[in-house]
């Protein structure tokens, strides 16, 4: 661990901030990712649904069947988004952190002088 200096510690909350700011921008890109996927898988559902003769469950069955690969990107963007805001948090949690470190040498330091 590297020692403990308000350069340090300025320098890792000034990283700490700019990852915050490019994986904000990251979620934004996969959210409309995310929405577009579940669009298309459900467009995609809809027209098989519909197109299909048959009973309800046959129809449904033959909806799933046919889209099932949209299904699945839609369920794997969703995933990638979730991970997305999950690491946004870790990373505000580091900044609170930091934040908390950078106030205890502060104390430190009125105390020294």
């Amino acid at each position: 661990m590297t020692e403990l200096t308000p350069q340090n510690i300025v320098s890792v909350l000034s990283s700490i901030s700019k990852q915050i700011e490019a994986k904000a921008s990251e979620i934004e890109s996969l959210d409309e990712a995310a929405t577009r996927s579940r669009a298309a898988f459900r467009v995609g559902f809809a027209r098989v649904f519909m197109s299909t003769e048959g009973s309800m469950d046959v129809r449904r069955y033959s909806a799933e069947l046919a889209t099932a690969d949209e299904s699945l990107q839609a369920e794997l963007d969703e995933q990638k988004l979730r991970a997305a805001r999950e690491a946004i948090k870790v990373l505000r949690d580091r900044l609170e952190i930091g934040r908390s470190l950078s106030a205890i040498m502060r104390m430190e330091w009125s105390v020294k002088e």
